[in-house]
């Protein structure tokens, strides 16, 4: 199903920050919370998530300042997974928009995670290496996988769709899906169903679900992808028509990664799951 972001009440708050549920009550039993979250000029907005939670963000607009062991600045190439008991502060001077991915109790949802020190990372998507789908010119990027950030809860890409390109029709088994358009247009198709989505649009498949995404012709669409939990099976609708990624080592201009994951975890926080 699809939810449209122009139809989602934003709650205003005291201190300049505006919150917009993304989902509603047709997706109960999703196992994440989604929000657009909303700073004023000069807001600020404090992360403090439980130790039974893991949550993640990416920036959709504007610039903010991270606070947290360090202090970083982010735009819109960035996003930070905060593993559980991080808190942290978000400032902006100008103003800022951004993604919000909560998994409220990541031991429910994958019992047998690996997740005894989720580390705390803050990444940027067209530095990070692509995998191309071995078919046309699709490209995936990781942004969470257990290899980055050691938890098996909850994985996270951004994916871009050049202009009429399609994912064939699949379902997955073992984990909801949801895919929010960050830029473009295109249509989503979940159980048959052909939805038109656009920039600021969610689409929820949850598990065992068949869906495909099309890019519109006249434009790239890319979007955020999550699967809850991160270890799952993909069965394809027809065997023979599937997508298959090949790693490149490159970033999405075509330059080599700044960083391996063995230097990564050299100099990355490891943050302490509190139990």
């Amino acid at each position: 199903m699809a939810f449209k972001e122009a139809a989602r009440a934003a709650k205003p708050t005291d201190s300049g920050v505006t919150r917009q549920r993304l989902t509603d009550e047709r997706a109960k039993s999703a196992s994440v919370r989604l929000e657009r979250i909303t700073l004023a000029p000069g807001g600020a907005m404090q992360f403090n998530v439980s130790p039974k939670s893991l949550a993640w963000m990416q920036l959709l607009d504007g610039s903010a300042t991270f606070h947290a062991y360090y202090t970083d600045r982010m735009t819109e190439v960035n996003s930070a997974f905060l593993p559980p008991g991080f808190i942290a502060t978000l400032t902006t001077s100008q103003g800022a928009a951004l993604l919000y991915a909560e998994v409220p109790d990541f031991m429910q949802v994958h019992p047998g995670s690996k997740i005894d020190r989720p580390l705390f990372i803050v990444t940027d998507w067209t530095r990070e290496a692509v995998l191309a789908s071995e078919h046309d010119a699709r490209k995936r990027v990781p942004l969470v996988t257990p290899e980055m950030c050691d938890t098996t809860a909850i994985k996270v890409e951004m994916v871009i769709f050049p202009p009429g390109s399609m994912a064939p029709e699949c379902h997955h088994e073992g984990a909801d899906s949801f895919m929010y358009v960050v830029a473009g247009r295109g249509t989503a198709m979940t159980n048959g169903q052909p939805y038109p989505v656009k920039q600021g649009d969610l689409i929820y498949c949850p598990d065992r679900e068949r869906h495909a995404l099309k890019a519109a012709d006249d434009g790239e669409m890319r979007f955020v992808e999550f699967h809850v939990p991160a270890e799952f099976k993909t069965v394809w609708a027809d065997p023979s028509n599937f997508s298959a990624w090949l790693a490149t080592h490159r970033d999405i201009h075509g330059f080599e990664t700044a960083i391996d994951e063995k230097t990564r975890k050299a100099f990355r926080f490891v943050f302490p799951w509190v139990a």
